[in-house]
């Protein structure tokens, strides 16, 4: 029973690492994708003024709100 018992608790171990390197994927991707939008968001802000400006401003206030799960950028 004692070899049961250790098997099952191996497989957890396993199937819970596995479910961490999935999230850590998903949390490094989203931040990738984030990053770069970010600094394409800046570009133009930097590069642009007035109404056009406003508009990149509002672009990255949304990128930042998005990060709350519900609000969608």
């Amino acid at each position: 029973m004692k070899n049961i018992d250790d098997g099952a608790i191996f497989l957890i171990a396993v199937a819970v690492l596995l479910l961490l390197f999935a999230i850590l994927n998903v949390i490094i991707h989203t931040y990738n994708e984030f990053v770069t939008e970010l600094q394409y968001l800046n570009s133009e802000i930097e590069r642009t003024d007035g109404e056009e400006r406003a508009y990149w401003l509002s672009r990255r206030r949304r990128l930042w709100l998005s990060l709350l799960p519900f609000i969608k950028y």
